[in-house]
């Protein structure tokens, strides 16, 4: 970028035509480094877990904790299995459902049925 000398410019300006660059002395912002968990099995010494598959049906974000001996479940079984982590917890869940149903906690049918039943009343 050329500046063009004006009279209400310094004296400090170079004499001559010289190229004046703008902005040498100013740094870039440093990109924020991600934040490492002290959690993450990496830190933790584990193995890291098998990726995932090719992608299934459609998903909810759920965000849970679990003890280091059931998260050493999970791979243990995935590993037996062939299953990932995500199939290994679906059927976990599906499983605890059926039990709570068979024993009377939960209603025989989910709720969402019971509404699309009543709509359909």
């Amino acid at each position: 970028m050329t500046r063009t000398r004006t009279a209400s410019d310094s004296p400090e300006l170079p004499e001559d035509d010289e190229d004046v660059k703008v902005g040498d002395d100013v740094k870039p912002p440093k990109k924020p480094r991600a934040a490492v968990t002290p959690n993450s099995r990496k830190q933790l010494g584990r193995p890291e877990r098998r990726r995932g598959r090719k992608p299934g049906p459609t998903r909810v974000m759920m965000n849970v904790r679990v003890l280091l001996e059931t998260d050493d479940l999970v791979t243990e079984i995935g590993e037996e299995t062939g299953m990932g982590p995500q199939d290994v917890t679906d059927a976990a869940i599906a499983h605890y459902a059926a039990y709570l149903r068979r024993t009377g906690k939960l209603p025989k049918v989910p709720k969402r049925d019971q509404e699309e039943q009543t709509e359909a009343s």
